[in-house]
C-alpha cells in the first residue's frame, strides 16, 4: 500500500517530485550553513546546526544534488576555496533548479487533469444511460458481444493511460544540474586555480551530473566560448560563468514551458485514437442496443 501511495504521488503533477523536494531543502540548508559560516562559525560546526550530515552527502547516488553538494564540499575543503560563498551560490543554484521543477510541474497539471477527466468518459457514459432509464450493463454483461466489447474498450484505455504516460513522462524530463558545470568553473576559480584546472573540474561536474553525453558537450562548449572572449577582452571570468549559469537555467525553464504547451496538444492523439473509440463502444453501443431492445420489446 505504502509502495502504491508513494507511486502515486510521483505520478501526481500537484505532487513535489522526489527531486524537487531534495533540491528545495538543500537550498534551505546551503543558505543557513552559508549564513552562519559567514556569522564566523567553523564548517563543520555551520553544517551539524544546518543539519547537513556531510558523511551521509558523500554517499548519496551518483548523479544526485546530494552527491553534487558532497562534491563541492570536498572541493572547498581541499582548495581553500570561501565555503560561505560557495554554499550561497549552491543554494541561488539548487533554488534556481528546485523552481523550474515546480514550473514544470503546474503547467503539467492542466494537460493531466483533462486526461483523468476524459479517461473517465466511458464509466460517465453507462451511469448515465442506468440513469435515463435504459440498461447498457445488460447488453455489456448479457451477451458475447457485450463482453468483446469490454475487452476492446478495456484494451484501448490502457493503450491509451501507457501512451498519455509516456507523453508526460517525457515532458517531465529535466537536467537539474544545467548550468552547474559554469558554476563549478567559476567556483574553482575564485578559489585560485588555473583556468586549465577550472575547465577539467567543470568538466567532470558536467559529465557526472548532466542528463546526456550530449547536454554536458553542450554545456561545456558554452563554457570554453566564454573562456575564449574572457582572454581575448580581458573581462573578468569568474562573472561570465556566473552568468552562463543563470542563463543555462532560464534557457532550461524556458524548454521545460515549450515541452509542456506542445503536450498539450500530443495528448489529444491518444484521446481521438484509443479514449473516444472506448467511449463509443461501451457509452453508445449498449445505450443504441438497449434503445432498439426497449423498442421491440414495446412493439
Amino acid at each position: 500500500m505504502n509502495l502504491f501511495r508513494r507511486k502515486v504521488h510521483s505520478l501526481s503533477a500537484s505532487s513535489a517530485s522526489e527531486e524537487e523536494t531534495s533540491l528545495r531543502l538543500l537550498s534551505e540548508q546551503t543558505r543557513l550553513a552559508s549564513a552562519l559560516l559567514t556569522a564566523g562559525l567553523n564548517p563543520r560546526s555551520a553544517a551539524e546546526h544546518a543539519d547537513l550530515v556531510v558523511d551521509a552527502l558523500a554517499t548519496s547516488r551518483p548523479g544526485s544534488p546530494e552527491a553534487f553538494l558532497a562534491e563541492l564540499w570536498s572541493f572547498t575543503m581541499t582548495t581553500g576555496a570561501p565555503p560561505a560563498a560557495v554554499l550561497e551560490v549552491c543554494s541561488e543554484a539548487f533554488t534556481a533548479a528546485a523552481e523550474n521543477a515546480r514550473q514544470a510541474r503546474v503547467h503539467l497539471s492542466g494537460p493531466q487533469a483533462a486526461t483523468r477527466l476524459v479517461m473517465g468518459l466511458p464509466l460517465l457514459a453507462i451511469a448515465g444511460g442506468m440513469l435515463a432509464g435504459y440498461n447498457p450493463l445488460g447488453f455489456l454483461l448479457g451477451s458475447s458481444l457485450g463482453w468483446a466489447v469490454i475487452v476492446v474498450a478495456t484494451g484501448l484505455m490502457f493503450l491509451s493511460h501507457r501512451w498519455s504516460a509516456r507523453m508526460v513522462n517525457a515532458a517531465q524530463q529535466w537536467n537539474w544540474a544545467r548550468g552547474m558545470a559554469a558554476e563549478a568553473l567559476a567556483i574553482s576559480l575564485v578559489a585560485g586555480q588555473p583556468v586549465h584546472q577550472a575547465r577539467a573540474w567543470a568538466g567532470k561536474i558536467a559529465k557526472d551530473y548532466s542528463r546526456s553525453p550530449e547536454d554536458a558537450s553542450r554545456e561545456l562548449a558554452q563554457c570554453d566560448r566564454f573562456v575564449e572572449i574572457s582572454a581575448q577582452t580581458g573581462v573578468a571570468l569568474v562573472g561570465l560563468m556566473r552568468g552562463q549559469a543563470q542563463m543555462q537555467r532560464h534557457a532550461a525553464r524556458e524548454e521545460a514551458q515549450v515541452r509542456v504547451e506542445r503536450l498539450s496538444v500530443q495528448l489529444m492523439i491518444p484521446l481521438g485514437v484509443c479514449v473516444l473509440p472506448a467511449f463509443i463502444a461501451v457509452g453508445v453501443l449498449p445505450l443504441v442496443a438497449s434503445v432498439i431492445s426497449s423498442t421491440a420489446l414495446n412493439s
